[in-house]
């Protein structure tokens, strides 16, 4: 019988290639702890991503009351509550994500940057707070770097999926970006005009993206030396997700913008090249003043220093 650890690590590999590759660089506790984490987060996602709009929003809120009251019957739940106590992950963080989630689960259109940058906080920078807390990372300087960090890496993910997106009758690019108006009906049918909007909209969004790496990178220094170049790994091949989408207008619309594992290993070999010829992160550390603009949408009381 599998263990949950083992299918944790299967559901990490076969889910989150370009993230697990990075993770390769972590030891076996780390790496362990990631893989669990992340099977948490895809269970979820998958139940929000399952079914007709919000037919398992009882199944999510059941599985948050169970976070909440730290004890399940439910061994997916169970194993992150086990996650929670070794790592002393604040339990707000995990309620924020799930109730991201259950409101990700019907139809949606965002209308502001602000918009996205909240929903992008709710699903991804709660989850890179956790991972500061697996890596013992406490410093509350630090965290306002990995909320730009996974801000940025769900503009990736929303400029790669856009068609994906609209076929679960969502769309995540604000129409503040769009020169014209766009519908998942009208993007899934093929019309070029919505097409081109929507990818002018994505290019624009990549640049946002790009300031929020920057800032993200502003912050590696209070990452702990064993795990700060997987991170950067891990950043880097994000960010190639959007080079990807810029180098291919063309052919954009015709399948999922991936980075190929060869081109991932050519960026991995340059990074090591760089690892040796720069200087430390940590030498940012307390010379750099995080952009608050860059949180103006949030609840700055959730992670404030």
């Amino acid at each position: 019988m599998i263990t949950q650890l083992a299918q944790a690590e299967e559901t990490f590999k076969a889910h989150a290639k370009t993230f697990s590759l990075a993770a390769r660089f972590l030891n076996k506790d780390r790496y362990e702890a990631v893989a669990r984490l992340y099977a948490f987060c895809r269970y979820v996602d998958d139940l929000a991503d399952t079914g007709s709009p919000g037919s398992n929003k009882e199944v999510l809120s059941a599985l948050r009351q169970d976070i909440y009251a730290e004890k399940s019957n439910d061994d997916q739940i169970n194993d992150l509550l086990f996650l929670q106590r070794d790592y002393g992950i604040p339990s707000q963080l995990l309620l924020d994500f799930v109730d991201a989630i259950i409101k990700d689960q019907y139809p949606r259109e965002l209308h502001s940057i602000d918009e996205l940058v909240r929903f992008s906080y709710g699903v991804a920078s709660t989850v890179g707070l956790m991972m500061c807390y697996v890596f013992n990372v406490r410093n509350p300087h630090a965290f306002p770097f990995a909320i730009d960090l996974g801000v940025a890496m769900q503009m990736s993910n929303i400029c790669r999926d856009i068609l994906e997106d609209a076929e679960r009758d969502r769309i995540y690019i604000p129409a503040e970006l769009l020169s014209t108006p766009i519908t998942c009906e009208g993007l899934t049918r093929g019309d070029q005009a919505m097409r081109d909007s929507a990818y002018e909209g994505a290019r624009q969004l990549l640049q946002i993206a790009d300031q929020y790496y920057a800032s993200a990178a502003m912050g590696y220094g209070y990452l702990p030396r064993s795990v700060r170049h997987t991170i950067k790994i891990a950043a880097r091949l994000y960010q190639a997700i959007g080079d990807k989408i810029l180098a291919s207008p063309t052919t954009y619309w015709t399948g999922r913008s991936i980075v190929s594992r060869r081109r991932k290993c050519l960026l991995i070999l340059l990074m090591l090249w760089q690892r040796m010829h720069e200087g430390s992160s940590t030498l940012l550390i307390g010379k750099v003043t995080h952009c608050q603009q860059l949180h103006k949408a949030l609840d700055k009381s959730k992670f404030s220093a």
